[in-house]
Parts: C-alpha cells; structure tokens; sequence
C-alpha cells in the first residue's frame, strides 16, 4: 500500500475515534483558466487550495475543552498539492489548544493574525487574483503559539500570535517573531488593525472595514509595510464592492494596488458567483495583473466549480 495513502486512512481512524464530535470536512475548488502573460498564452485545470480536514472537540473539565484540526491541501488535477516537494498533500492549519471562558490558545501551524485579519474582505482569496499577488502578509506559519479572546458583548476580540523562526539564525526563538490583531463585528460593520512584526523580514501594519448594505458589501484593506533589512517602506491598498442578485447569484469587483511585491502593481479583478444550493456553486472571473516588469503581467480569464462538504 502507498505509504501516504496509509497515512491518510490511519489518520483518518484516529481522528474519528477521538470524540463523537469530530468532524471531517472539505472543499473541492477547480478552476478552467486561460492565461495570457505577453509572452505565451495556455489553457490549464488548477486546483485552487483543494482540501480535506477533520476537526473536533473533547470535553476536558472546568468548563474547558480540547480542541484540534487537522487540514491538508490536495489536488484532484494532478495529484501535487505541494509542487515545491513533490507531495500529494500540503499542510494547512493544524493544531490542537485549550477553549475556556478565558479564551482559546493553540498551537501548531496556522494563518497569522495579521493574514485572519481581513476576514471575508478579500473576495477572491485563493485564486489567480488572490491580493498575495500585491500585498505582502498572507502567511501561514509553523511553530506556532496562538492565543484569541471571547469575543465581548460590544463586539470586540483580540488574537495575539508567537512565531518561532527559522530563516535569522539571530531570531529563532518563539516569541521573536509576532502577530497581533485587534477585532471588532457588529451586525452591520466589521473592522479590525493588525500588525506583524519581524515575520517573514517585515513589520507590518494593516487597517481593514467591511460594511454590509442589504444586497450590497463593500471592503477596504490598506497596509504599510517595511523591509527589515533595507528599510525601504511601501504601502499598498485593496477596495472591493459585491452585488446579490437574486438569492443565487453575486457579482463582484475588486482592485488592488501597491509597490510592494511588483513595481507600480495593480490588480483588477471582475467575477460572478452563482450558488445552486449551500454547498455548491458555479463561478466566473476575469483578473488584469498589470506592472512595470514586463514579464510579471498578466491577464486570467477562468470559469470554475466549487464544492465544500
């Protein structure tokens, strides 16, 4: 037997003997794309951040209660999910803490507060028009320590992250890197500041909004960040607005501009979502990345499915 097919089932089993409440979870996310980027053109299937999970929970006295997930990308395309080590399947977060009154602390692999920060803002968030493309921050990190508070009455919470790191063999101690935020969501807005400090090379500081009007939504991100070792500074921006029309279908916009990964970066971004039922949905985007390197433009048209289980 494949050894990583092993590995799959003997998770698997374990997991679901843990607690009746354990949950196995997924999303199958594939996109048919048409690129042009000035130089060649190709059609492709891509798998967009596919994956499956299991998550749970167990009761552990003193009104507390263990909690843990296991998640992993795959690819239903063509079986790499982590190209850069060849594997059929790639860590996403993973993790197990303790949930009180008190809050939820968790350890492992997990999305930065800063990179949580934005929540649902960004709306096409992994696909060709992802804003990693412009801004930076959207990282997931190992050896990991997460702490989050209830969430109070008015609506506030607050996430603070200890990163041990690995590439500065000066600041390789956990805590020395950090990520924080600061959140708030009310009924009608949501709003929260997040900074990174020393994490992958940068401090980091990012305000983000988003304000729901009946069949409207609109976002904003905006962000300044710094190199650490030139201490060359750049800001960056991210403005959104989605349209319901009818009780299936969503048009969305988005345009995202900064210095920060591209020169004189700028990316638009136009979809349309289409929901046959909670589970399933039909999509449609067209996304314009444009710069002063030449040969980092591109244009991405893509018609795609989306199942969560």
């Amino acid at each position: 037997m494949n050894l990583k097919i092993f590995y799959c089932l003997t998770v698997l089993v374990a997991s679901l003997s843990l607690s009746a409440e354990t949950t196995f979870y997924g999303k199958l996310w594939i996109t048919a794309e048409y690129e042009n980027n000035n130089v060649t053109s190709e059609s492709n299937l891509v798998s967009n951040a596919s994956r499956i999970g299991f998550k749970g929970d167990l009761e552990a006295g003193n009104k507390l209660s263990v909690i843990y997930q296991l998640e992993y990308e795959v690819d239903p395309v063509d079986g790499t999910a982590d190209e850069s080590k060849g594997r059929s399947l790639k860590q996403r977060n993973s993790f197990m803490g303790l949930k009180g009154s008190y809050g939820t602390l968790f350890l492992g692999t997990h999305d930065t507060a800063f990179k949580k920060s934005v929540s649902k803002i960004d709306l096409f968030n992994d696909l060709a028009s992802d804003i990693k493309n412009i801004l930076h921050g959207e990282n997931r990190m190992n050896d990991f320590v997460g702490f989050t508070t209830p969430t109070s009455e008015r609506g506030l919470s607050a996430t603070l992250n200890a990163i041990r790191g690995t590439e500065d063999l000066n600041n390789n101690k956990l805590g020395d890197h950090l990520s924080y935020s600061l959140n708030y969501r009310g009924e009608n807005f949501y709003a929260a500041i997040a900074l990174d400090s020393d994490v992958k090379g940068y401090d980091s500081t990012r305000y983000s909004i988003r304000i729901p009007r009946d069949i409207y939504n609109f976002g904003v991100i905006y962000q300044q960040s710094k190199k650490i070792s030139t201490n060359k500074s750049d800001n960056g921006f991210v403005i959104n607005a989605s349209r319901k029309i009818g009780t299936k279908g969503e048009l969305k916009i988005q345009l995202a501009e900064s210095d920060m990964k591209l020169p004189e970066g700028r990316q638009s971004t136009y979809g349309y979502d289409y929901k046959l039922n909670k589970q399933f949905k039909i999509f449609f985007f067209y996304t314009d990345l444009s710069t002063t390197n030449f040969a980092k433009e591109k244009e991405v048209a893509a018609i795609g499915f989306e199942l969560k289980f």
